[in-house]
């Protein structure tokens, strides 16, 4: 997200007015869902990923989630874990998780703040692009492990090369 800090924006603000404005100055299209969470998609390098922004005042908490749009079955679960435990050693911000209940692959990040503070524009764009760089990373890994019939230390390998030089 290339959108800079505005200090216009009040502090009296509800938190995901705040991502409202980020998600506005980007072009993006959003919604506001049953729970008052907040709703958008945005195109990755493996595919279109769906987010959401909910504002959790009980712990001054902005967390994000995105999910991958992929399910672990009860028969992969076992090797999800397993996959999830060296990707998140490797995940600075944010982590991956399957959800017991249906087995969806998600990228969860979170900003505390101090009570009563907003994030910045600059801090809600940055946790969107913290969120899809980590997807865009390890995407091919769960696909390899959920649809390819990997094993977690083969998923892991195929995500982790580097290129060199240019094509």
């Amino acid at each position: 997200m290339d959108t800079q800090p505005d200090d216009d924006v009040l502090l009296a603000l509800d938190p995901l007015e705040v991502v409202e404005h980020v998600l506005a100055a980007e072009n993006l299209t959003f919604d506001r869902t049953e729970d008052g969470d907040l709703a958008f998609a945005l195109t990755g390098d493996w595919k279109d990923y769906e987010l959401w922004f909910a504002w959790r005042p009980e712990a001054d908490c902005l967390q994000l989630c995105l999910s991958l749009d992929l399910r672990a079955s009860k028969t992969k679960r076992s090797g999800a874990y397993e996959l999830l435990s060296m990707i998140n050693q490797r995940v600075w911000l944010g982590h991956f998780e399957v959800w017991t209940d249906d087995g969806e692959v998600v990228f969860r990040h979170a900003l505390a703040l101090p009570s009563g503070e907003r994030p910045t524009m600059a801090q809600a764009a940055s946790m969107i692009d913290a969120a899809v760089e980590a997807a865009d990373r390890f995407y091919p890994a769960f696909d390899f492990l959920l649809h390819g019939a990997k094993t977690p230390d083969e998923a892991m390998a195929a995500c982790m090369f580097e290129t060199v030089g240019q094509a």
